[in-house]
């Protein structure tokens, strides 16, 4: 692994907590969306992250990361906000393809963020 920039290890320690989208990323960092994909990129050049896609969507996972033993007991709720948004996630594509408002796209766009931002608050792993 080349070495990274303290910039980099920053975004390593918000990836170690949970956050695996580019559009959370750049809020934390206070940057552009593009800054934050162009970041993550560079990152997974150096093989510190790999890159999966849902739907049109790209989320970033550490490779480095030790996989953690799932709790017993899991909170439930938790666990169907993480259903739902990879469901919304999943059917984004299609929804393009409906002739729908910009204001009716935006409304399934922020409600998958929503779920996003639950998920992320609580420290659990969008994966």
């Amino acid at each position: 692994m080349m070495e990274l920039t303290d910039r980099e290890r920053h975004i390593v320690e918000i990836l170690r907590r949970g956050i695996n989208s580019p559009t959370i990323l750049a809020r934390e960092l206070g940057i552009t969306q593009s800054g934050a994909t162009q970041a993550l990129q560079k990152l997974e050049k150096k093989s510190v992250v790999e890159r999966n896609k849902i739907g049109r969507n790209a989320m970033y996972r550490l490779i480095i990361e030790e996989k953690v033993e799932q709790v017993k007991g899991f909170d439930e709720d938790l666990e169907l906000i993480r259903e739902s948004y990879h469901a919304l996630s999943k059917v984004w594509s299609h929804v393009l393809r409906l002739d729908l408002t910009h204001d009716e796209l935006a409304k399934v766009r922020d409600a998958r963020n929503h779920l996003e931002e639950i998920l992320v608050r609580r420290g659990k792993s969008l994966d």
